[in-house]
C-alpha cells in the first residue's frame, strides 16, 4: 500500500539536508542490527553483579525490572545516537555511557527513568538535544494529511466516542522506544491494521467516567499518535462540552514523545488548553513535574493516560496519590509489559482504575 504525503522538502528546511539524509540512513542501514548480543555479554561477565536496590520514590514496587527492558533501553540509545550524529566514535563514547547506566541502575530504577539517563548522555555527549526531530516532524505532517479522513470515519462511524478511542490506541503504535525504522507507509498500515481489531477492555466503563468526570487530565504520549488523540478529544468535548479537559506534553524532548512544539504543529493547543509537564523523563513521574502541572493534577478527578510509559510510571503510585479515576489506554506493544497487564501482545487496551476500587480493575 502507498501514501501520496511527501515531506521532503519541508523536513530538509527545517533540519537541513545533512540530517534528513542521516535519518534515513540510520533507519535504512542500522534498524536490524542487534546489539542484544553485545549487552548480554557485558551484563553477564564474571566481574557484573546485581545492584542492592536502594529505597526510592522511583524504585519499582508494582511492576518489576525485566531484563529485556535493560537490552531495550541500550538499543534506543544506540538507535538515538546515530539518528543524532554520523560521528562513530561518539556513538561508541555513548555506549560506554550508557552501558555503565545499565549496570548500575538498570535493575534499581524504573525503565522509563533509565530511559531518560541515557537519553541524556545522548544528548550530551552529541550536542543533539532532540535526535528524533526529524521522525516527530514527519509523523506529525503525516498524520494531518490523512487527519481529515479519519475524523470522516469518526463521524461516520455508529458509535463515535468508542471509533475515536480505538483510533486514538491505534495511533500509539507510533513509537521510536519500539522500534527505529517507522516509515510512511508503515505507520498509516500499522495503524489500519490497529483498527480491525477489537479493543481488550471495556469501552463503556471508559465512556461512563466521561460522564462523570468534573475535570479531565489528557496525558500524552508521542508525536504523530496526537492527531489521533486531537480527534479524540474533539469528540469527549462533542459528548461532554461542559467539562473542562487539558492536554499535558512534555517540557523537554525524549524519544519521540510530544513537545509544546508538536501541539502546536497539529494544531492541538487550538482545540484544548495545554502544558507541559516540567520534565523530560518518558512517562509521568510525579517527584520530576513542575509545580504548575502538580497543580492541574490535583484539580482533576480523571486522567487518561496514554501509552505504555505513562501506564509504567503511574502504577508505580499508591492510589491516595492518584485522582479519583485513572483510564489507561495503550498498545501493548511490549511483551514483558502484555504479560504484566494480563492482555495480548499487540492489544489495544482499555483499563478503567477507580480510587474506591483500588486494585481492581474494568
Amino acid at each position: 500500500m502507498s501514501h501520496e504525503y511527501n515531506d521532503d522538502a519541508a523536513c530538509e528546511n527545517r533540519f537541513g539536508t545533512a540530517c534528513k539524509r542521516r535519518w534515513k540512513r540510520v533507519r535504512k542501514v542500522y534498524y536490524r542490527r542487534p546489539c542484544n548480543d553485545l549487552v548480554a555479554s557485558f551484563l553477564l561477565t564474571p566481574a557484573f553483579s546485581l545492584p542492592t536496590p536502594h529505597p526510592s520514590p522511583l524504585t519499582p514496587y508494582n511492576m518489576p525490572v525485566s531484563l529485556d527492558c535493560i537490552v531495550c533501553s541500550v538499543r534506543q540509545s544506540l538507535e538515538a545516537v546515530r539518528f543524532a550524529t554520523e560521528d562513530e566514535s561518539l556513538h561508541a563514547d555513548v555506549m560506554k555511557q550508557v552501558l555503565d547506566v545499565a549496570r548500575s541502575d538498570g535493575f534499581s530504577l524504573i525503565p522509563p527513568l533509565v530511559s531518560q539517563k541515557i537519553h541524556h548522555i545522548v544528548q550530551k555527549v552529541t550536542g543533539n538535544s532532540d535526535p528524533y526531530a526529524v521522525g516527530k516532524h514527519e509523523a506529525n505532517c503525516l498524520m494531518l494529511s490523512v487527519q481529515d479522513s479519519l475524523r470522516e470515519r469518526i463521524r461516520q462511524s455508529d458509535e463515535p466516542l468508542h471509533f475515536a478511542t480505538k483510533l486514538a490506541i491505534a495511533g500509539n503504535s507510533i513509537d521510536y522506544a519500539m522500534r527505529g525504522d517507522w516509515t510512511q507507509d508503515l505507520i498509516l498500515d500499522t495503524i489500519e491494521a490497529a483498527l480491525q481489531q477489537p479493543i481488550n477492555g471495556c469501552v463503556d466503563s471508559f465512556v461512563g467516567a466521561i460522564k462523570e468526570a468534573e475535570q479531565i487530565l489528557y496525558l500524552l504520549d508521542n508525536s504523530g499518535e496526537i492527531v489521533c488523540d486531537q480527534l479524540l478529544m474533539e469528540e469527549i468535548k462533542r459528548f461532554r462540552g461542559d467539562v473542562p479537559l487539558v492536554a499535558v506534553v512534555h517540557e523537554g524532548a525524549i524519544l519521540n514523545d510530544a513537545t509544546l512544539h508538536d501541539a502546536r504543529q497539529i494544531g492541538l493547543t487550538q482545540t484544548v488548553p495545554v502544558i507541559d509537564n516540567g520534565n523530560d523523563a518518558p512517562g509521568t513521574i510525579l517527584e520530576q513535574c513542575s509545580h504548575g502541572f502538580m497543580e492541574v493534577f490535583a484539580r482533576s478527578d480523571m486522567i487518561i493516560s496514554k501509552g505504555l510509559a505513562n501506564f509504567e510510571t503511574l502504577i508505580e503510585y499508591d492510589a491516595a496519590r492518584l485522582p479519583q479515576t485513572v483510564c489507561y489506554l495503550f498498545r501493548a506493544k511490549c511483551s514483558f509489559i502484555a504479560r504484566y497487564a494480563g492482555v495480548g501482545l499487540g492489544d489495544l487496551v482499555v483499563r478503567v482504575v477507580k480510587r474506591e476500587t483500588a486494585g481492581s480493575v474494568c
